[in-house]
């Protein structure tokens, strides 16, 4: 779990076949995460989101998503280089999310909806972890 201001973070990882994620840049993604705090601060968050930091074949991408007012997720994206120096840089505002991710975004979709949206709480949703090994 991270926080990111008043926000508790949940940070899942994947990485394409093959590929790891070492700690300078897990660091490197926490702190990128924690640049938005101003940003998630000023919308009506609900406390909670999760957080994608994926070793992808070409890229390495970070996707920040919190929940707000009205079951909508809010969104950062960044892109960087798959060296271990890699900067993230914001991505392209068309882009979404990989095929893979939207497998964990789907699980926090859901667990979003059976727990904060249906009566029980927030710390129930953080509580929820994708604990598969594919997405």
């Amino acid at each position: 779990m991270v926080a990111i201001g008043p926000v508790s973070v949940k940070l899942n990882a994947i990485c394409a076949e093959g590929a790891t994620i070492g700690d300078e840049v897990f660091e490197a993604a926490i702190a990128k995460m924690r640049s938005a705090e101003n940003e998630i601060a000023h919308t009506p968050h609900q406390g909670a989101g999760f957080a994608i930091l994926h070793e992808g074949e070409e890229a390495r991408w970070l996707l920040l998503h919190w929940w707000v007012k009205g079951g909508i997720a809010a969104r950062k994206l960044w892109r960087a280089d798959r060296s271990p120096d890699g900067r993230f840089v914001e991505a392209d505002p068309l882009l979404m999310a990989c095929v893979w991710e939207l497998g964990l975004i789907d699980f926090e979709r859901r667990a979003w909806m059976n727990t904060a949206m249906s009566g029980k709480t927030v710390s129930d949703y953080t509580e929820e972890r994708f604990s598969g090994e594919y997405v």
